[in-house]
Formats: structure tokens, C-alpha cells, sequence
């Protein structure tokens, strides 16, 4: 049923306005033989998307940049590109196409899989990914050197979802978390979200078959919701303009407008298609003149707007869609428009979030302002921005992206005591327990040492009984009760916490302290690995391969 309402949805929109029942029973008795059932997915929870949002905003400051202050260069610290598309053919793939064309100069390796042929298994050394081409590894190494791009696609596979959740759990950035592209490619869960933070955007309500069961009696009270006069004029009634969309719909498909005269009726034939189904239904706002999209990265503490572009509508069409062959043109945001994108970025929980923002003619809304968010995206398309700009904008992205310290990562629960690895220059290894102080707010984490001997830059610290080896970064004096004290620092190449790994992190060593945990990490570690502490449990990393095994084991079984 999902395939046949989205095929006959696409052919009734080409009229762009539905005024009548007639419009559309005319299309539908000519798709009525066509077309296979499917379930649709059960969309998620508003109510907790809203929740997972606040929680996944971070400590963000009001650091913002603009595109020209990104460093440009060919050498990026990751080496690793993992692509997940529903179209590995780059000429019906622009997106692909454009990334293959930023990436020419460089070593990266791209690896692209289709979503529906995904299959993956995963142990507590490796996960392995492969489709009918492509085959790739992940080790205890892809955190530091592999980054993974989300396309829409990944959506309609389960497989194919579990494995990027697999992924973001090892720890390795993703554009964009699943949860948060979920709950974006769900306009009504990502429209209470934005109304719970109070951006403006039209008036909204959510419609099922039941708001149409008794006609008029039952469909009147939803569209107070969109305007409060309805019911007092029937003649104002029917003049009132309504967007209506289905909920996974994108690029434009999926959206038509209608007036209070034809949306009875309408309604009635849409859910007699699909009782199932449920539609969003906004207001029709007073565009000035199509819309304008930002594109925003959001890092852990500062926000960069990418690049921006305006949407002029079609001609005789309301939608402003590129994909629908839609006119793009530079454009300058305002102050406002500016705020609007950066905070829609920050609350949609996504490092690249694409903000729809319609500007309204003058006085049009006064409730509202001048600014509505149409919607927000979780993979937007890459060729009209690139046009626009005149300048490859995937080039852009992998620039913005590239300081592994300000990578946002998925949020992983774990003990607030757990085994560390220190991995040296010279590839000697060596693990000890550490403790994560929640409290913590120094510049340094520490290491309880036995003694501590510096000669020049070397450093030899004694860890219960054994010896290790340093190079001195400095000297931090942190306040510890009333006293001031003095201790030598320590740059360690890179760190490991259960399979994610922090690269030039500094410690200060503690001489001649005797402390049952040796290691003791500050906040700023904890924020960078996007470790969520549980003061009621210890070394719960022990046992995280283990559960992913048998969650893989499950899902096969069923």
C-alpha cells in the first residue's frame, strides 16, 4: 500500500493544487491496479525525540564561523571515507559524484555501499561491512581514521541502520546519527521538536483517518488548530489555504496544497487509500519570494554556517524544491535568519543540518515574524548548493570537518571506572585503570605516579612498580586545597577507552601519590570521547562486543 499511495501522491502533485475530489479519484482510478502493500515503519516518539534532542545539544559556545574562515588544504586526518547510498552510479548520484571529485587530490580511500544490499558481523576485535561490490574492516584504528556519510537511503534498510548504530557505538563519526536523521525524515516529530524550542514555523497538527470519521463534526477540530476561526464562517472557511505532506516524504514529493472547500473530501479518499496513514497539515504562510536553505555544522563548541542558497519557487507551483527543477541563486542571510539556522542545527542533534527557512512578505504574520522554518533536512543534496556558490561543497564539508578534537560524536554509556590503553610513539602499549571525575574541570587529566624523574624533556614515571616513559609537554600548578602545586605534563600520542581512541592528549603526572585508581580523566576527555558516565557501574566496556554479538545473533534468528 506505502508503494502505491507514494506512486499516486507523485502523479496527482504534478498539479501541484488540489481543489476538489474529482482532481483526485481521476488519478486514482487509473493507478488503482498498480502498486504492492508494505508496513509502513511506526514513526518515533515526538515526546522522546525531544527529549534526545535537549540531551544531545552539548556545550556549545556562541562561537560561529563563517565559510571563509575554514582551512583549506589536500591532507585530512582521516584516511577512510565509508559512503552508505541508495545508488552507487555517480551519474545518477551527484552527491557521490561531487565527493569522488573533492577527494581526487588526496589518499583517501572512498568506500561506497548500497543500503538495501548492507550486510555486516561484528566481534570484540573487528566489524566487517560488505554489499555484491564492496568489502571494508573496521578495527580499533576507524575512530581515528575513518569517517562515515549517511545518505537518506540508509533508511529503508534495517540491516543497513544496525550497522551504522554498530558504527557510531565503535565511536566513529557519522553524518548523520541515525536517531536524529530518523526523527528529521519524520516532519511531525522534527515540527514539535522545533515548536518545543519555540522556532517559528507555521502552524501545524498531526491527521489520521480518525479526524475525518465523522466528516466535518471531527475534521473542524484540527483545523482550529490551524486557524481559530474556522467554524464561524463558512464562506472565510472555504477560502482558507492548507500545506499538507506525508510524513517521510523529501525533495518536495509528498507535499500539496488545498483550501477548506476540496480538504474533506480529499482527506477521505487519501485515508480510504491507506487508513494507516498519517499527514502533517500546516497553514499556507505569505512566502516573499520562494525560500532559503543553510547548510550548518555543528562541532562540539563552535557552529559553522557552510554555505547558504535562495529557492525561487516554480512557476505556478508553491514548492521551491532544486530536486523539482526549482531556480537557486546566492543569497545573503539575515541576522535573524542567521540565529533561526543555528539554533534548528543545534537542537536537531545532526552535524550537518540543512535549515529550510521561508522569509514571510512584510507583515503578513505578525504572531510569527518574518522568518518560518519550513523544515529541516539530514541529507540534503549537494548539486544546486555547489552550483550556486560555485565551488564544490562536499570540498567544503570534509574542510569544516576536519579536526578530529571538535568531531561530534553518538553518546556512550559507561562506567565511571574502566580499563585505559596508552598507545606510545614507538607502538609499545600499555593499559591501566582509570576513573572518570565527572568534577574534574583541569586544563590536564592526572596519573598517580610512585616517582617521578625529569632530565630535560625525558621524564621516567614509576605506575605500580613498573616504569614508563615520557617526553615533557610542560608544567600545570593547579590549587589542591590551599596549596598550589607544581607538576610536569605529559603529551601521550593516543589513548583508548573501550574501541574509541583520543589522539595528543595531555596528562600531569602526581609524584608520590597513592591512589587506588592510577589514572583520574578530566571532563574535556570525557566531552571529546562522548562518554556518558554511570557512577553505579564499573568496567561495563567488557562487555559491549559481547551484547553486540548476540544482538546481531538475534536479528538473524528472527
Amino acid at each position: 500500500m506505502h508503494t502505491k499511495f507514494m506512486k499516486t501522491f507523485n502523479q496527482f502533485l504534478e498539479s501541484k493544487y488540489i481543489s476538489s475530489l474529482d482532481e483526485l479519484e481521476n488519478i486514482l482510478e487509473a493507478d488503482e491496479n498498480t502498486g504492492s502493500e508494505q508496513n509502513p515503519e511506526k514513526e518515533p516518539n515526538p515526546e522522546q525525540a525531544a527529549e534526545q534532542a535537549a540531551e544531545q545539544q552539548g556545550n556549545i559556545d556562541d562561537k560561529v564561523q563563517t565559510v571563509d574562515m575554514i582551512k583549506r588544504n589536500e591532507e585530512y586526518f582521516f584516511s577512510n571515507i565509508i559512503f552508505f547510498t541508495n545508488e552507487r552510479d555517480e551519474s545518477k548520484n551527484k552527491t557521490l559524484k561531487n565527493l569522488k571529485d573533492a577527494i581526487k587530490n588526496t589518499d583517501i580511500n572512498l568506500v561506497v555501499f548500497v543500503s538495501e544490499e548492507v550486510d555486516y558481523t561484528a566481534n570484540d576485535k573487528k566489524i566487517e561491512i560488505k554489499d555484491s561490490k564492496e568489502k571494508f574492516t573496521i578495527t580499533d584504528q576507524s575512530n581515528i581514521d575513518t569517517i562515515v556519510i549517511v545518505r537518506l537511503g540508509a533508511q529503508d534498510s534495517e540491516e543497513c541502520m544496525e550497522c551504522v548504530k554498530e558504527l557510531q557505538d565503535w565511536g566513529l563519526f557519522v553524518l548523520n546519527p541515525i536517531q536524529a536523521a530518523k526523527r528529521a525524515s519524520n516532519k511531525y516529530a522534527s515540527a514539535v521538536l522545533m515548536q518545543r524550542y519555540e522556532i517559528p514555523q507555521p502552524k501545524f497538527c498531526l491527521l489520521s483517518q480518525k479526524d475525518v470519521a465523522k466528516g466535518e463534526e471531527t475534521l473542524q477540530k484540527k483545523l482550529k488548530l490551524i486557524y481559530k476561526e474556522v467554524g464561524q464562517n463558512k464562506e472565510e472557511d472555504e477560502k482558507r489555504e492548507y500545506v499538507v505532506k506525508i510524513l517521510d516524504g523529501h525533495g518536495g514529493t509528498g507535499v500539496f496544497m488545498t483550501t477548506g472547500k476540496g480538504i474533506l473530501a480529499i482527506l477521505q479518499a487519501i485515508f480510504a487509500i491507506d487508513p494507516e496513514r498519517e499527514l502533517l497539515l500546516q497553514k499556507k504562510e505569505e512566502a516573499d519570494g520562494g525560500d532559503i536553505r543553510v547548510h550548518v555544522l555543528t562541532s562540539r563548541t563552535k557552529q559553522t554556517i557552510l554555505a547558504c542558497m535562495k529557492r525561487k519557487k516554480l512557476g505556478g507551483d508553491f514548492r521551491s524544491n532544486v530536486s523539482l527543477g526549482a531556480q537557486a541563486e546566492k543569497v545573503e542571510i539575515t541576522p535573524e535568519q542567521r540565529d533561526i539556522a543555528l539554533n534548528v542545527a543545534k537542537i536537531s542533534g545532526m552535524p550537518w543540518c540543512a535549515v529550510d527557512i521561508m522569509p514571510l512578505v512584510k507583515g503578513s504574520n505578525p504572531e510569527i515574524g518574518d522568518n518560518v522554518v519550513l523544515e529541516y533536512n539530514c541529507s540534503p543534496g549537494t548539486e544546486g548548493i555547489s552550483e550556486v556558490i560555485g565551488e564544490n561543497f562536499c570540498k567544503i564539508l570534509l574542510d569544516a570537518i576536519n579536526d578530529i578534537n571538535e568531531l561530534v560524536l553518538a553518546p556512550k554509556s559507561i562506567g565511571y571506572i574502566e580499563n585505559m590503553k596508552f598507545i606510545m610513539d614507538n607502538d609499545t602499549e600499555f593499559e591501566l585503570e582509570a576513573k572518570f571525575d565527572t568534577g574534574n574541570g583541569a586544563k590536564a587529566s592526572t596519573i598517580g605516579c610512585d616517582s617521578v624523574q625529569v632530565i630535560g624533556d625525558k621524564v621516567s614515571a614509576v605506575i605500580d612498580g613498573k616504569t614508563y616513559r615520557f617526553k615533557k609537554s610542560g608544567v600545570s600548578t593547579p590549587m589542591v586545597g590551599q596549596v598550589r602545586e607544581e607538576r610536569v605534563t605529559v603529551t601521550v600520542p593516543c589513548i583508548q577507552i573501550g574501541s574509541r581512541k583520543l589522539l595528543n592528549v595531555e596528562f600531569a603526572l602526581v609524584d608520590n601519590r597513592k591512589k587506588s585508581t592510577p589514572v583520574l580523566l578530566n571532563r574535556d576527555i570525557m566531552a571529546k570521547m562522548a562518554y556518558q558516565i554511570n557512577p553505579g557501574a564499573k568496567h561495563t566496556l567488557e562487555e559491549e562486543f559481547h551484547s553486540s554479538e548476540y544482538n546481531k545473533h538475534n536479528r538473524e534468528a528472527k
